[in-house]
């Protein structure tokens, strides 16, 4: 019998790149759709910035500030909040794309109610319904990506989805740059009208994805699951390797069991609690690092500099936005060569010192007025959100799908996302009223948090990359869990053995990006 490594060797070298790949290419067309959803909310983020700085905006609703700004901003997020109540189980019970069609109906819908606003409370309602949809959309997506992409790519594919949070903000900042020019109420109800067209194109061509095998075959349609998997990961080649290999795998851990996960399983063992408690933390800590002070306050920022001319602090913004949105890309592609506990240790140093730095420079500028101190700051946050970029947009979905097993992965996920909104509510309501209050000494408490991150991501957050599935399962459920996996196997499926695949690795690794423990085959 071949050994585990031969065996995989065998098919990586059978692993061809996916732009030579007819299956592949049109899979990952398709999934573009999918990438959108992340975009509705980062263009959320550009479009409260920018409208602040716009006259006719701040004329309608009687210029907004403090408390009453937060909640604007803040409502948002709370929508998102709601969205988790329900959104894990349509996920679960009716499919991945029904969940994505469901939220990009309800934002096409409050596009519309909040460009025709009258008042500031429907303004406030039609966020909230935003909020609510891309929470829907937002838990579909994500799922349906790492769960339909090829094994050799999941990784860079699930990193790239959160990136597109910053191709939404960055076409979200210079549309409102752009509307600045127009003089009347549609200066702000046009790009506020424009946040739905992401979800608007998603509406129109979710269904030409394919659903996911993965929830295919929890729901008992194992043979279009199969053809699913071949269509696009072999050409429709039934007895592709790679496709025999994948099929074996879903179907021991839907045998065992893994279909919908309790609550209680989140926290029934050590390895769940430790992957419950590295996806809070990567919600939390992706908000909690100082970026949502540019993402929805810059105006707030700026006017404290002495910097309130709206046409320069709308260029700057977009200017901001267009170097996350290439930093993040970048980074992203990177996440299987440098591996992920370095990038998110880089990530985390980095702000600690910029932020540092950002709140010296801050508190000389307002003590002195001298503008070098304004320019320096200016600088400071171009370099902090350089190194947010680092990890935090790319990995604060993809490292959590890396280590939920199926069974949790749906909850696992809402943890992660309860996390991010809630965080993000906290951040939008109170940063306006601390800023207000106490001026750049608020400041303090994110890099208090950022000094938290670092210790907690140096301590807590393994290093997943080029690791076996063996070596993951251990660190997270003890010695015994793979014994039980491969006994289990045998006795129920007749499977060799477990593949020690790599998380991720090398181009061409067909093992790359998998994203859960039990991975298996059937016997030849």
């Amino acid at each position: 019998m071949a050994s585990t490594q031969e065996e995989m060797a065998k098919l990586m070298a059978n692993t061809i790149p996916w732009y030579k790949d007819p299956g592949r290419r049109k899979l990952y067309a398709l999934l573009l759709i999918a990438l959108l959803s992340s975009a509705t909310n980062g263009y959320d983020g550009s479009l409260m910035n920018g409208v602040q700085s716009i006259t006719y905006y701040e004329k309608y609703f009687h210029y907004p500030h403090g408390s009453v700004q937060g909640l604007l901003n803040a409502i948002q997020s709370v929508g998102g909040v709601c969205s988790l109540i329900l959104a894990p189980y349509m996920a679960d019970y009716g499919g991945r794309k029904w969940t994505i069609f469901f939220g990009c109906f309800i934002v096409v819908v409050a596009g519309v109610v909040q460009c025709l606003s009258v008042n500031i409370h429907m303004f406030t309602a039609a966020r909230f319904l935003i909020g609510l949809g891309s929470g829907f959309s937002g838990m579909g997506s994500p799922l349906l990506i790492t769960e339909l992409a090829h094994p050799a790519e999941r990784g860079k594919i699930t990193a790239l989805y959160n990136t597109q949070y910053y191709f939404g903000a960055f076409l979200g900042g210079w549309i409102t740059f752009g509307t600045l020019a127009i003089k009347s109420n549609w200066s702000w109800r046009l790009p506020s009208l424009l946040q739905a067209a992401p979800s608007f194109v998603q509406l129109l061509l979710v269904f030409l994805l394919p659903e996911s095998p993965r929830w295919l075959m929890s729901r008992g349609k194992d043979e279009k699951a199969l053809q699913i998997l071949a269509k696009y990961h072999a050409n429709g080649d039934l007895d592709d390797p790679m496709v025999r290999f994948e099929y074996a795998e879903m179907k021991i851990s839907i045998a065992q069991g893994e279909q919908k996960g309790r609550w209680s399983e989140l926290f029934a063992t050590h390895g769940n609690r430790y992957r419950v408690f590295i996806c809070l933390c990567c919600g939390i800590f992706s908000q909690f690092s100082g970026t949502s002070l540019t993402a929805y306050y810059l105006h707030n920022i700026l006017e404290n500099l002495n910097i309130t001319s709206p046409n320069y602090q709308n260029m700057l913004n977009g200017f901001i936005l267009m170097c996350n949105m290439f930093e993040a890309w970048f980074w992203a592609n990177m996440v299987d060569r440098f591996g992920r506990r370095r990038l998110f240790l880089i990530a985390a140093g980095g702000m600690c010192c910029t932020f540092a730095i950002w709140i010296a420079l801050t508190a000389e500028d307002l003590k002195t007025h001298n503008v070098s101190f304004g320019k320096g700051v200016i600088a400071m946050i171009f370099f902090h959100n350089f190194f947010y970029n680092f990890a935090w947009i790319s990995l604060n979905v993809a490292y959590p799908l890396e280590i939920l097993s199926f069974k949790i992965r749906a909850n696992g996920l809402l943890m992660q996302n309860l996390g991010t909104t809630i965080s993000l509510a906290i951040n939008q309501y109170v940063i306006p009223i601390g800023i207000g209050h106490a001026s750049w000494k608020f400041y303090f408490f994110f890099e208090g948090m950022l000094v938290c991150q670092l210790i907690t991501v140096y301590f807590f957050f393994i290093e997943t990359r080029g690791a076996t599935l063996e070596e993951i399962n251990k660190t997270f459920d003890g010695a015994n869990a793979v014994e039980e996996i491969k006994h289990m196997a045998v006795e129920k499926e007749g499977v060799q053995d477990i593949r020690e695949l790599s998380v991720s690795g090398k181009s061409g690794n067909a093992g790359e990006g998998v994203t859960y423990i039990g991975e298996v085959s059937e016997k030849p």
